[in-house]
């Protein structure tokens, strides 16, 4: 079967919060060898439980923007858009805000076929530019790969952490 992309549906929610922990987790195993273990604990002392909180407020706060990638009957991908408000001068943005691909179907062009989803409701909103934030580290690599090819610019940014 083809890769089918389509809006959320609220019993997709479940699925959408599993497969983003798979898929994120080699971000967070890079983000404590960077950071160490002491802070490593301090700042993310059970990442799971948020990931999985920001997953759902995400859905739930932008069900209509989101695009959820079905391959052979199950999902395996999903893009949550954040449509901004134009500011005085009339500019409008929009936020990739979450991009998640199992990582069991990762490396078929599920990861552009979303980006490109998440684009496309943007342009159709009427905005004017996209942001999307991702790490500097080794377990974001493949992110900041997909969205370079995508045509986004990186603004190079730097987060610092220290234990007290």
């Amino acid at each position: 079967m083809p890769l089918i992309l389509r809006g959320l549906d609220s019993c997709d929610v479940d699925s959408l919060v599993e497969l983003s922990l798979r898929a994120w987790e080699p971000v967070f195993a890079a983000w404590r060898e960077a950071l160490g273990n002491r802070v490593y604990r301090l700042a993310y002392p059970d990442w799971r439980r948020t990931q999985a909180a920001v997953v759902r407020a995400a859905c739930e706060t932008n069900p209509s923007t989101t695009v959820v990638a079905v391959l052979d009957g199950r999902v395996v991908g999903f893009a949550v858009v954040v449509l901004g408000e134009a500011d005085d001068v009339g500019t409008r943005p929009a936020d990739l805000e979450l991009v998640a691909v199992d990582p069991a179907a990762q490396r078929q062009g599920i990861g552009h076929r979303l980006v490109e989803a998440a684009v496309t409701i943007m342009r159709e909103a009427g905005c004017d530019y996209a942001n999307v934030w991702t790490g500097g580290d080794d377990g974001h690599a493949p992110a900041r790969a997909l969205y370079e090819s995508e045509g986004f610019a990186a603004l190079p940014v730097v987060h610092y952490y220290r234990a007290l």
